[in-house]
C-alpha cells in the first residue's frame, strides 16, 4: 500500500468517526512531523482532525492539538486550552504531555505558576524514562524549587538523562562532578561529559571544557583547543566565554581588543515555534559560522603574534650575549670594583646585625604562632568537610538501598501479577514475545512493539512475520489495542491472589 492510498483509506475511516484514523490522517497532514506523506501538508485540516480525535479521549491527539494551540499552528494561539488538553493527556499517563504541562506550570503559561505541581509532573514523566523531564526535575532539586533541595538525587537524575544523550544533562552533571556537588569530585569524568555536550553545541559545556583544558584539569593541558572552544561559545553569545577569552587575550594588561572580537556580530536570537521560516534559520546558521570563523582567525593571529614576540626576545638575548663576550676585560674590572664596594658595605652593616637579628627572631615567633592557629583552623575545617561528605555518602547508600528494596518489591509484585493470568496472544509482540507497551500496525497487517519493529526495519525491508517485501515502512499507533492492554493490566491488578485462571 502506498502513502497516497493509505491517506485515502484513513479519510474513509475518519468519515465514520474512527479516532485512530483521525489521528493518523492528521499526523500525515501535520508538516511539523511529516513532509507531505501521500499529499500536501494542511495544518488547518490536521488541527481539525486532532480536535475530533481528542474529543474522543485520544491522548496522543490531545497532546498534538495542545502543541498546535500553544504555537498557533493551523489557527489562533490558545495557551489556556493547550494547558487543559495537556492535563487530559497527562492524566492518561502520556509522558510527553506530563513534561510539557510541567513546563507550563513552571513558566506560568496558560494559567498561574505552580512549582510544586511542575515538580510532581516532572516526577511522573521521569518515572517513564523521559530524559528531558529527568534533566528538568534535577534542576528543580538543585535549586529547591517546588520542594526541598536534594543534590544527591539531582546528580542521579542528571546521570540517567545524560546516559540517553541529553546534552543539557551531560553539561549539568559535568559541572556537578567538577565541583563535587551531590557526591565525590571526578574531574576526569567531568571532562568527558563536557566533551559530549560540547560536541552537541552547548555553549556552557564548551566554556567549561575550555577552562579544564586550559588549566590541565582532568587531563593534559591544551591551550589551543581551549581557545577554539571559547571562540565557539563566545560566538553564541556566552558571556562567561567572552570574558574568559578576553582574559586569555590579555585585555586586562592594556592590550587592545581584537578587531575580530570588536566586529563580531550578534547572532540573532533563535526563533521559537513552528512559525519560524527557513530563511531566518539559514541566516542564523550563517552568522554563527561566520562568527566562529572570525574567532578562529583571531586566535590564529594571536598565536602568530606571540610567536613573533618570542622570536624577537630570542634575537635580543643573542645580541646581549655577543656584547658580553666582546667586553669581557672591562666587565671583569667592573666586577672587581663591585666586589670591593660590597665588602665595605658588609663591614659597615656588622654593627647593626645583632639588633636586626633580634627583630627577625620576634617576627619569626609571631609568624609561627599565627601559622599554628591557621593550621588548627584548617584541621577543623577539613574534619567538618570529611564528616559532611561521610553523611552525604551514608544518605546516598541508604537511598540506594531503599530504591533497591522498592525495585525488588515491584519485581516480586510484577512476577505474582504475571503468574495470575497470561495475556491474550493479540497482546504479545511476535518479535519480542513480550506484552506490548506501545503497539503499532505495519503495512503487513500485523501489530508489533514500536521499538522492536523499528529496530527490525533498520536492517530489513521485509515483514518479520510473512517475509514479504514491505513497500511502505510507515508505522501507525494502534491506540485501541493499547487501551485494551491497559484495561487487561488493570483487571490483573484487581484480581485476588490465587492460582492462574487460564488452564
Amino acid at each position: 500500500m502506498d502513502e497516497a492510498e493509505a491517506r485515502r483509506l484513513f479519510g474513509l475511516a475518519d468519515a465514520q468517526g474512527h479516532a485512530d484514523a483521525q489521528f493518523s490522517l492528521a499526523f500525515m497532514l501535520y508538516k511539523q512531523i511529516n513532509k507531505g506523506y501521500g499529499g500536501p501538508n494542511d495544518e488547518v485540516e490536521a488541527r481539525r482532525l486532532f480536535c475530533l480525535a481528542a474529543a474522543q479521549g485520544h491522548a496522543d491527539a490531545q497532546y498534538r492539538l495542545a502543541d498546535m494551540l500553544g504555537s498557533g499552528l493551523g489557527g489562533p494561539k490558545d495557551e489556556v486550552e493547550a494547558r487543559r488538553l495537556l492535563g487530559l493527556a497527562a492524566a492518561q499517563g502520556h509522558a510527553d504531555a506530563q513534561c510539557r504541562l510541567a513546563n507550563m506550570f513552571y513558566k506560568g503559561r496558560g494559567g498561574p505558576k505552580d512549582d510544586a505541581e511542575a515538580r510532581r509532573l516532572y516526577g511522573l514523566a521521569t518515572a517513564q524514562g523521559l530524559a528531558d523531564a529527568q534533566c528538568r526535575l534535577a534542576s528543580m532539586l538543585v535549586l529547591g524549587l517546588g520542594g526541598p533541595k536534594d543534590k544527591v538525587e539531582a546528580r542521579r537524575l542528571y546521570g540517567l538523562a545524560a546516559a540517553q544523550g541529553h546534552a543539557g544533562a551531560q553539561s549539568c552533571l559535568a559541572h556537578g562532578l567538577y565541583e563535587g556537588r551531590g557526591g565525590p569530585k571526578d574531574e576526569v569524568e567531568a571532562r568527558r561529559l563536557y566533551g559530549l555536550a560540547a560536541a552537541q553545541g552547548v555553549a556552557d559545556a564548551q566554556c567549561g571544557l575550555a577552562r579544564m583544558l586550559y588549566e590541565g584539569r582532568g587531563g593534559p593541558k591544551d591551550a589551543v583547543e581551549a581557545r577554539r572552544l571559547l571562540g565557539l561559545a563566545a560566538a553564541q553569545g556566552d558571556a562567561d566565554a567572552q570574558s574568559y577569552l578576553a582574559r586569555m587575550h590579555n585585555v586586562t594588561q592594556g592590550r587592545p581588543k581584537l578587531e575580530a572580537e570588536a566586529q563580531r556580530p550578534r547572532v540573532t536570537k533563535a526563533r521559537k515555534g513552528a512559525s519560524e521560516n527557513a530563511s531566518a534559520q539559514v541566516e542564523d546558521a550563517a552568522a554563527l559560522a561566520a562568527a566562529a570563523a572570525r574567532a578562529d582567525a583571531a586566535m590564529a593571529a594571536l598565536l602568530a603574534e606571540e610567536e613573533s614576540e618570542a622570536e624577537k626576545a630570542r634575537s635580543k638575548k643573542g645580541k646581549i650575549k655577543a656584547k658580553k663576550k666582546a667586553g669581557a676585560p672591562t666587565e671583569a674590572s667592573a666586577n672587581a670594583s663591585v666586589e670591593h664596594a660590597s665588602a665595605v658595605v658588609k663591614a659597615a652593616a656588622v654593627a647593626g646585625a645583632k639588633t636586626k637579628a633580634q627583630v627577625q627572631a620576634e617576627a619569626t615567633a609571631m609568624t609561627a604562632a599565627e601559622a599554628e592557629a591557621k593550621a588548627r583552623a584548617a584541621a577543623r575545617a577539613e574534619a567538618e568537610a570529611k564528616a559532611a561528605q561521610a553523611e552525604a555518602e551514608e544518605h546516598a547508600r541508604n537511598q540506594a538501598e531503599q530504591e533497591a528494596n522498592a525495585s525488588a518489591a515491584k519485581a516480586h509484585a510484577a512476577t505474582e501479577a504475571a503468574a495470575a493470568e497470561e495475556p491474550p496472544d493479540d497482546f504479545i509482540c511476535p518479535i519480542t514475545h513480550n506484552l506490548m507497551i506501545d503497539p503499532v500496525s505495519a503495512a503487513d497487517g500485523h501489530m508489533y512493539e514500536r521499538r522492536a519493529i523499528e529496530d527490525w526495519l533498520v536492517g530489513h525491508s521485509t515483514s518479520p512475520m510473512t517475509g514479504a517485501e514491505l513497500e511502505v515502512k510507515m508505522l501507525f499507533p494502534n491506540h485501541t489495542v493499547r487501551r485494551q492492554i491497559r484495561t487487561w493490566q488493570e483487571a490483573q491488578r484487581c484480581r485476588p491472589a490465587g492460582p492462574a485462571a487460564r488452564p
